[in-house]
């Protein structure tokens, strides 16, 4: 891993610091702060009360000369904390010492060095350059914290390196490039956002391939009316008796090709999601003038549209109202091309919860079960003779329309056969 990132000194020096900082002042808060005192203070305090009582007994018992006896024990250093100076007082305690009658009958005042004691009682500290402390605890605090946070700086800026160069992947074209397998055992907010850097990663890669997968059947279904256009166009040439036949052949291939182009973009506007032009709109006047255009297609088919629309609901939605009519019409009309003479096609209008369902149900023959989830991608076709009559792009479209208004659709085979299609749209 480089040791270059900023982020990381930052963080590095950042914790250092702080822990550095922390474990001194913790020692001058317990030096300071602490209510009993140091122990030395303790012990100084209460061996000076100790000496001073058995001087005291002694002056009073034996007199001045048992007391420098008892001084003349102690060791050299401690000899002068004690102090025995007369006075003439009566016999009281003063701040730091006391007056006494000794046994020789003159008073004496008795003193003791209490801090004096405290300083020798104290272990031998040895200086530093700041504040006095330890060098245990400039170990600690500096070797100690100096691995803690380079620890922790590495934990933090590790996956920051990784998702550096999970972009200079993606911007490099490789869209295979995934973090969350490498980062899920953190359980934290970093791998929650490797998981949303891998759901971008894997929308832009079907979005690419979409893409890709566009281009290419869009340059196959232009090449065979461009094909068609040259075999005219070279007819013509050779032999012009048959000039008005190939100008019909190629105004019938350039409206073909006109045809095929606007679906095009049409389905690319819808999947842009744009949300401009929206309006309120009557979804059951739509559905009805959508049946009522494809009912003058049906009689000449012999196929009947039926309705069934829930009147106690109520059907004004916010939307592109030409969207959804063309996303309806294209249900609408795929149904009927699958249909024959004889057969109905029932739509059902109702709501369910938040939800408008538009569902649109055929007596064909179904799709394969195989298939049904690729339905409404661009250019498939469902293997029949029916299906050659569009260029597989009605279903498509009617799909990026739905969830342009934030809906959905899906698609699936009637238990008596035929296909049933159902529109969910916001309500």
């Amino acid at each position: 891993m480089s040791l270059k990132g900023r982020l990381f000194w930052k963080i590095l020096f950042g914790f250092w610091f702080t822990i550095i900082m922390m474990s001194q002042l913790l020692w001058v808060a317990f030096s300071l702060y602490r209510h009993e005192g140091p122990p030395e203070q303790r012990m100084a305090n209460q061996l000076a009360e100790r000496q001073l009582a058995a001087a005291a007994s002694l002056l009073q018992r034996q007199g001045p000369a048992a007391v420098a006896a008892l001084q003349a024990s102690w060791p050299a250093r401690e000899r002068r904390l004690l102090q025995l100076e007369p006075v003439a007082a009566e016999p009281s305690t003063t701040q730091g010492g006391r007056i006494l009658l000794g046994a020789d009958g003159r008073h004496y005042r008795l003193d003791y060095d209490s801090a004096g004691l405290q300083q020798l009682l104290a272990p031998p500290q040895p200086r530093s350059d700041w504040l006095n402390m330890p060098p245990p605890m400039w170990w600690i605090g500096g070797l100690g914290g100096l691995f803690f946070s380079a620890l922790l700086a590495w934990h933090l800026t590790r996956p920051m390196n990784r998702f550096r160069q999970g972009f200079e992947r993606l911007a490099q074209g490789d869209l295979a490039v995934r973090l969350y397998p490498a980062m899920r055992r953190r359980h934290d907010e970093i791998s929650d956002a490797a998981r949303d850097f891998d759901a971008m990663a894997e929308r832009l890669q079907l979005l690419v391939e979409s893409r890709e997968q566009l281009l290419h059947d869009v340059s196959h279904e232009l090449r065979s009316p461009l094909a068609r256009l040259q075999l005219a166009i070279g007819l013509a040439q050779q032999d012009p008796v048959r000039i008005e036949g190939s100008l019909e052949r190629i105004q019938l291939e350039t409206q073909r090709m006109d045809k095929m182009i606007g679906e095009l973009l049409t389905l690319t506007r819808a999947g842009h999601g744009e949300r401009d032009g929206e309006e309120y709109y009557d979804l059951q006047g739509l559905v009805d003038a959508v049946v009522s255009d494809a009912r003058y297609e049906a009689q000449h088919m012999g196929v009947e549209i039926k309705t069934w629309v829930d009147e106690t609901q109520e059907y004004t939605v916010c939307g592109q109202a030409e969207l959804i009519r063309r996303a309806l019409d294209n249900v609408l009309r795929n149904a009927l091309r699958f249909s024959q003479a004889g057969q109905t096609i029932r739509l059902t209008l109702m709501r369910q919860g938040d939800e408008f369902i538009v569902e649109v149900a055929d007596q064909g023959m179904g799709v394969d079960e195989s298939k049904l989830s690729c339905i409404f991608d661009p250019f498939v076709r469902i293997g029949s003779p029916a299906a050659g009559k569009g260029y597989g792009l009605g279903l498509a479209i009617t799909r990026k329309a739905i969830q342009a208004q934030g809906g959905r659709v899906d698609a699936r085979n009637g238990e008596e056969g035929g296909l049933i299609v159902t529109l969910h749209l916001p309500g």
